[in-house]
């Protein structure tokens, strides 16, 4: 078990007291190897994947808004373009609509609490962002590929 009983209780009472709609979490992940070569070949396994996996897999238990769906990166490869992935782990939140909502790497320490905040926000269909803001990014005439970096902690 990833999650404590009150730590559980806690992300119940706050998925439960704010998600409006569904939210699907599809998760990529990579299968380790297990095919023999002929030759010696290094694959790099998935760092993280399995915890990451297990969390979700808890997490989605928790509320009946959350829905999960695993693919793996190397056989998925249609999903992979679907949803835009680039490495694993990684999540997408899609909600009534895929927002382009992207979370690379395990969501642990003070991540998942934004992975929480996310999955609130598709929930709603909607940001907390000012008015301010709001019309600042309607000025954006492009498209905008944004990532924000972060560290386990």
């Amino acid at each position: 078990m990833i999650f404590n009983e009150d730590q559980r209780r806690e992300i119940d009472e706050l998925l439960s007291g704010n998600m409006n709609q569904p939210v699907k979490v599809v998760y990529f992940t990579q299968d380790q190897p297990s095919l023999e070569l002929p030759v010696q070949v290094e694959v790099t396994p998935c760092e993280y994947c399995t915890e990451t996996e297990e969390m979700l897999k808890e997490l989605a238990g928790l509320s009946g808004k959350l829905e999960l769906e695993v693919y793996d990166y190397i056989k998925d490869k249609d999903k992979v373009e679907q949803y835009g992935i680039e490495g694993v782990p990684a999540l997408a939140l899609v909600g009534e609509k895929d927002y382009g909502i992207r979370y690379y790497g395990i969501p642990s320490g003070y991540e998942f609490s934004a992975l929480l905040d996310g999955l609130i926000n598709v929930s709603k269909g909607e940001t907390k962002l000012t008015d301010d803001t709001r019309r600042a990014l309607a000025e954006i005439k492009g498209p905008v590929h944004l990532r924000v970096f972060v560290t386990p902690t």
